[in-house]
């Protein structure tokens, strides 16, 4: 589709990535990941007994996991924009 190999679009990869971007990476998705377990065990802990009572549960846990996301990329391009080691700033320049 691109007209690459697979060699050249490895390599090309490896040129692009900085050692910021993958740290960057796992930091976001180590993070992420806390806040869809803290999300989910705050609502269940919380739910009722019966079916629809989870059901809401559930739809509660997604809500506030999406807006505890929200914040958190915000506090990110924040703190990454300011240190200058914006994954999509470096890559720009």
């Amino acid at each position: 589709m691109l007209g690459l190999g697979v060699a050249e679009y490895a390599d090309r990869t490896v040129q692009a990535l900085t050692i910021t971007n993958v740290v960057v990476g796992i930091v976001k998705g180590s993070v992420f990941g806390v806040l869809v377990a803290l999300s989910g065990c705050l609502r269940g802990m919380r739910a009722g007994r019966s079916a629809a009572a989870v059901g809401l549960a559930t739809t509660s846990a997604v809500v506030t996991a999406i807006v505890l996301f929200v914040v958190a990329e915000g506090i990110f391009a924040t703190l990454l924009v300011t240190r200058d080691h914006h994954p999509v700033c470096d890559s720009a320049r």
